[in-house]
């Protein structure tokens, strides 16, 4: 759902459906749609003019002529993490296979232009989670024509796999099939996988008993913790790094957004620590035993809690949830994830501008029931409804208050902290909502910092203005070695992936034989030692931990191994 931009990574989303995430340092969403993005914006360009013009050598049974590689040139979006990035490629390529790969930063327009025209020959990429299901790492970002496959990878059995599990209603046998799925993705090597992220933050000590994120990134829970922490003024200041673009739940994409809606609104449905779902707005999870689920899996009915309240008092209800699914999938709202929600009868139509709203199967049937039908069954939609787009809206407000409806005074959400004050370029302050229907948060204010810099913000930690700060990439190591800040240190991982995407359209990366040498050929824990600071796991698989389907040893035979590098390389028909 979606494409990872980091806080030393920043670039454009590649696609309607990419996912984005926000420089905020206790928040993901560097988010995850399920959308891809071009992180670091970084790209390889091969060029056709061969780069070596020695002849073969000779052996005693004559092989295949072996060609000179084309000559790389790896372009990218011109920041210090980018630069980083080319550089630890670049060296890699030398030392290991001797491949001479030249450097060429670029701005970032003329590197957009080259990813949005798809000239790109590789690329360093970051997918992120939506939802906890490997499905969402896999049918949008690798199945033939997905709106975040950008590798232009196209494999019929893999399509046929993700096609029968998108329907699959077992859920043994639907694993099954997306398990199957990803070990293609793995053999036939689109991208060479590179790391699993992790999140590195100083934590105040006050702070620090009662903070318990999923242990997944905030692109699934958000910041959710935030209504479980305590501390000894009842008040957290944290650094969101940059304003929100939007704060329209139905329309939002970005982490700066979503950390801020996810204090302010609550969904039927969200996601415990473990991942699990877990209602919130809703009485039960739908299944077909309680009658939430139809037998066919095209009929889904969501009961609602009768004490739910916005913060202003008045009762949250179907029609609220009616009104905002079909928001968002109006043309008009242009939400970028809008495209998790087309299973919906009647949804594709109306969100392309060629069907009508009253066709779309979202009714309330009475101000506690919401019906919901599905043009084809879906297994994940349960877990959808639990993501911000559906989060209800105020259709009054909006009606009457216009693009300032999502503003303070004017913004009414159903969560347990409102927006009382959004200074741009400053700070943004949420202060408890007194109306809260729901177990109520043991802080009373919260404030957002917005410090885009990294030493900036970690100066105004140690001056005690900030309860958490993230660290300047690549000085992890240093913070963990400092006496004074390691106990301070808080890691946790999250379900996002990063690695090399090939454009496998584009020569010499259209032969698998190569992809798969260059996967070899790469030491992932030299870059997590040099370039991550130490931060992070390295993977030769796309599917992270945590994620139904994770199995370390996945990918294995194509770990950093030059000698078998060398080997592939030549079994493609290429010489160095």
């Amino acid at each position: 759902m979606k494409d990872i931009i980091e806080v030393i990574q920043i670039g454009q989303s590649l696609s309607k459906k990419v996912k984005k995430e926000a420089v905020m340092d206790l928040t993901r969403r560097d988010f995850a749609k399920s959308m891809a993005v071009v992180g670091s914006g970084i790209m390889a360009f091969g060029v056709l003019s061969a780069c070596d013009t020695d002849e073969p050598t000779e052996t005693t049974t004559p092989g295949p002529t072996l060609q000179p590689l084309p000559a790389l040139k790896f372009q990218f979006s011109d920041t210090a993490g980018n630069r980083t990035i080319a550089q630890f490629l670049q060296g890699q390529m030398t030392q290991n296979m001797g491949i001479n790969i030249t450097l060429e930063p670029m701005e970032s327009a003329a590197f957009q232009k080259f990813v949005n025209e798809e000239s790109h020959t590789w690329a360093w990429f970051g997918w992120g989670a939506d939802y906890p299901d490997p499905e969402n790492f896999l049918d949008s970002v690798f199945m033939t024509g997905a709106g975040n496959n950008h590798t232009l990878y196209s494999n019929t059995q893999f399509d046929t796999l993700m096609t029968n599990a998108l329907k699959e209603l077992n859920n043994t046998t639907r694993l099954q099939l997306l398990d199957q799925a990803h070990r293609i993705i793995i053999d036939d090597m689109p991208m060479v996988f590179m790391f699993n992220r992790e999140r590195f933050n100083l934590v105040k000590p006050a702070l620090r008993p009662s903070l318990k994120p999923t242990g997944q990134d905030g692109q699934i829970m958000g910041d959710r913790f935030f209504r479980q922490v305590s501390m000894p003024n009842n008040k957290l200041t944290v650094n969101s790094s940059g304003d929100p673009p939007t704060l329209d739940t139905n329309a939002a994409s970005w982490a700066s957004s979503l950390s801020c809606l996810y204090q302010m609104y609550d969904g039927l449905f969200s996601f415990d620590q473990t991942l699990n779902l877990q209602p919130m707005c809703a009485t039960e999870l739908p299944t077909t035993a309680n009658g939430g689920i139809s037998a066919d899996g095209k009929t889904y009915t969501f009961k609602l809690k009768s004490n739910v309240t916005w913060s202003d008092g008045q009762p949250v209800t179907a029609q609220d949830f009616e009104y905002s699914v079909k928001r968002m999938l109006a043309p008009a709202t242009a939400a970028e994830y809008s495209f998790l929600y087309l299973a919906i009868a009647g949804a594709e139509a109306f969100n392309a501008g060629t069907g009508p709203e009253s066709a779309v199967g979202v009714k309330a049937l009475n101000a506690t029931t919401l019906e919901v039908k599905l043009a084809q069954a879906q297994p994940t939609f349960v877990l959808r409804m639990a993501l911000w787009p559906v989060y209800p809206v105020r259709r009054d407000v909006i009606e009457s208050k216009g693009a300032d409806a999502f503003l303070p005074p004017n913004i009414i959400g159903n969560g347990p902290f409102m927006l009382t004050e959004w200074v741009p370029l400053d700070h943004m302050t949420f202060k408890v909502n007194p109306s809260y229907w729901g177990t109520k948060p043991t802080l009373t204010e919260i404030l957002f910092r917005n410090i885009p810099d990294p030493q900036a913000s970690l100066a105004a930690y140690q001056n005690d203005e900030l309860d958490m700060s993230g660290v300047p990439v690549g000085t992890e190591a240093a913070t963990m070695a400092n006496a004074a800040l390691s106990p301070q240190v808080f890691r946790n991982s999250d379900l996002v992936t990063f690695g090399f995407q090939f454009n496998v359209k584009k020569s010499p990366f259209d032969n698998k034989k190569v992809r798969q040498a260059f996967s070899c050929a790469i030491d992932r824990d030299t870059f997590i030692n040099n370039v991550r600071g130490g931060v992070g796991r390295a993977t030769t698989s796309w599917v992270p931990p945590g994620m139904p389907g994770f199995d370390a040893n996945l990918g294995s035979d194509f770990k950093f191994n030059v000698a078998k590098a060398k080997q592939l390389l030549a079994e493609g028909g290429y010489k160095v």
